[in-house]
């Protein structure tokens, strides 16, 4: 039993290993770090047997400029839903346009991923949304495109939370461990970098009628990553 323990740890290793820096694209290294996840949690592996280092770092990722758009703040709108489901922090600085992150290398990874796939979906189902709306140019279209937004996103969001709730009781003392490091890794990133994050709320007006057909649409969002083929899905947890 020992012996097959220690082989699995050593799986476990390799994956982990699996990295963009070792010469492995994104795909492959979340497919790994998901198999990683679940070997980890199937067998409750320690991060002493993994010889995991618990000094390992937070770090800040600040999005590309490319990236850096964000039309309707589709993306800022998420970011509450998809920081808590992937276990970072993330905020918009008054001195940049774009996103920044806090967390670890492989969460952020998770949630920027998860941000432009959601963003994605949202604008598609805008799309469809505004073919049939009947609204004229100007202030009136605005409110019905805002109240659509605010009701997808406001939906994905309370979904992805929901799941994380449902999670906390069914994850091992391990991996309750580990989310405890992380939390204050990324607390003392913050503290160290002079970072005190604030809630903001827009005010501006919406349609109500259009907000819930935006929480209509964001009721069939979905959450998982193609990893190969036409049908594979990973599921991303916590």
């Amino acid at each position: 039993m020992a012996a097959d323990r220690n082989s699995i740890i050593e799986k476990i290793k390799a994956l982990l290993a699996k990295t963009k820096e070792n010469g492995c694209t994104e795909e492959e290294e979340l497919s790994a770090l998901a198999m990683a996840r679940a070997w980890i949690d199937a067998h409750e592996i320690t991060d002493d047997e993994l010889q995991l280092s618990r000094e390992e770092k937070a770090i800040l990722h600040d999005e590309s400029e490319a990236d850096a758009r964000d039309t309707h703040k589709i993306k800022w709108l998420l970011c509450s839903g998809v920081g808590r489901y992937c276990n970072v922090q993330i905020f918009r600085g008054h001195s940049k346009a774009g996103l920044t992150f806090v967390g670890f290398k492989s969460d952020i990874d998770n949630a920027t991923w998860l941000l432009d796939h959601l963003s994605d979906f949202v604008h598609d189902k805008l799309f469809e949304f505004l073919l049939d709306c009947l609204a004229p140019e100007g202030k009136e279209r605005k409110q019905e495109i805002r109240g659509f937004v605010i009701g997808c996103t406001a939906r994905i969001s309370a979904r992805l939370i929901e799941m994380c709730d449902q999670s906390e009781t069914e994850r091992t003392t391990n991996h309750n461990a580990l989310v405890v490091i992380k939390d204050q890794a990324i607390k003392d990133l913050l503290k160290a970098e002079g970072i005190c994050l604030r809630s903001s709320r827009s005010s501006a007006a919406f349609s109500d009628d259009a907000r819930r057909a935006g929480r209509s649409a964001g009721d069939r969002a979905s959450f998982g990553r193609p990893v190969s083929g036409a049908g594979a899905t990973l599921r991303l947890g916590r």
